[in-house]
């Protein structure tokens, strides 16, 4: 009932973007929980300018990387979610409400709600994290990828795209997992390194089977069978 309650509570706190890549894991194994300059967070609530938009051939993976000043992270989502994602576009003011998630060596964001806001309402945020946590240090300045608001976001695709991640290709990972013995089991980034397939399609069927609960995570970062 505790546990329960517990996950009830889970607020999206918020952040400067940069925070939440310097972020680390915590060991818990009931609930994905990072520090966050000093704070247990599990969901963030974050706004920024989108400044790259990428869809796979297939409709199956999209993702949109916010940028805040501050650092830049991608909101990553699957099959039915991308449509999350079919209202903003590179350009756009958006917040982004979701779930940490380690990808790899990526910190990402899994969004549950994706708004496009205006203007405004960045600097209300820059000056509401400013008076919590004191003006941040901005990164570095990149030329933003202008060319691409002249075409369709869908016609953006990612490098290299496959094809949809087969039942084959659900069994590799499975058993890639379960050959493991050791008690910590298989680091993830090594998993889809010895996969053999593209990152997205590793990475989805690892989210899948950790919602099926097929697999759990002994340690963050790292995948079992159960």
């Amino acid at each position: 009932m505790e546990q329960q309650t517990f996950l009830k509570r889970q607020t999206a706190l918020k952040f400067w973007i940069k925070d939440i890549i310097q972020g680390t894991p915590l060991e818990r194994e009931d609930i994905r929980l990072f520090d966050v300059r000093g704070k247990e967070a599990s969901r963030v609530n974050i706004m920024g300018i989108v400044v790259d938009k990428r869809i796979n051939e297939e409709n199956t993976f999209a993702t949109i990387t916010i940028d805040d000043s501050t650092e830049t992270i991608r909101a990553k989502t699957w099959k039915e979610d991308i449509q999350k994602l079919d209202a903003v576009n590179v350009g756009d003011p958006v917040m982004v409400i979701g779930k940490i998630r380690i990808y790899g060596n990526e910190m990402a964001v899994m969004p549950e709600i994706v708004k496009k806001q205006e203007t405004e309402w960045l600097l209300v945020r820059k000056q509401e994290l400013e008076k919590e946590y004191e003006k941040p240090e901005e990164k570095e300045q990149v030329e933003q990828p202008q060319q691409q608001t002249e075409q369709p976001p869908r016609q953006i695709i990612e490098e290299e795209a496959v094809g949809q991640p087969t039942e084959t290709s659900r069994q590799r990972i499975i058993q890639l997992i379960d050959k493991e013995t050791s008690q910590q089991g298989i680091e993830i980034s090594a998993l889809i390194q010895k996969s053999g397939l593209k990152e997205q399609d590793a990475e989805e069927i690892i989210d899948e089977l950790l919602k099926e609960g097929e697999v759990f995570q002994p340690r963050t970062g790292f995948l079992k069978v159960i």
